[in-house]
């Protein structure tokens, strides 16, 4: 029988002092890019990422160093990203991200939380350290429900409540450094 690896880890990690920062980075996303929240996608924030600072970048990867144990180059500057996303629907990002895993910090979650196929949201904190396999079904649905409780939306458009908009930095690491991590599960 195959066994079966977790498509989230929580890893009970939090960036510490930074709350106001990631208030504030949300506030800055919301005004840069009012359509940077769309419905079933995730959308890279380019003029968000293109704003902070190389020492809040070396910052955030010394603190992700810290609290996941792994070297500093895990964490490529060009493997950065600012994402914002409204309800996302089950899929999975195989095809696009194969040979990485998701380290990701939270800025605002909302009301949101990433699920795999069973189950049930619970929010994320602000600063929470979360590992997530791309290449397994996950899931962006509001505090409670499962991913088969949220359909695909029907048609296209936008979060505009900031309670349905979902806000992280994202840092793609080589497969191999994560790998033991999801393996013990």
């Amino acid at each position: 029988m195959a066994t079966r690896y977790p498509t989230l880890l929580r890893t009970g990690a939090r960036l510490h002092g930074r709350h106001a920062e990631l208030q504030a980075l949300f506030e800055q996303a919301r005004t840069l890019c009012p359509e940077g929240f769309p419905f079933d996608e995730t959308r890279s924030l380019d003029p968000v990422r293109a704003g902070l600072t190389l020492g809040f970048v070396e910052g955030l990867r010394a603190e992700l160093r810290e609290a996941l144990g792994l070297p500093t180059e895990a964490f490529s500057l060009e493997r950065f990203t600012v994402q914002g996303a409204g309800p996302v629907s089950l899929h999975d990002d195989a095809r696009n991200y194969p040979d990485v895993y998701f380290v990701i910090v939270v800025a605002h979650s909302g009301r949101l939380g990433i699920v795999d196929g069973k189950s049930r949201a619970v929010r994320h904190a602000a600063g929470e350290i979360l590992l997530l396999d791309p290449r397994k079904k996950h899931a962006l649905v509001p505090e409670g429900l499962t991913a088969a409780e949220w359909p695909c939306a029907r048609t296209a458009g936008f979060a505009r409540d900031p309670e349905d908009q979902f806000l992280f930095l994202d840092f793609e690491v080589p497969r191999r450094l994560l790998r033991e991590r999801f393996r013990a599960g």
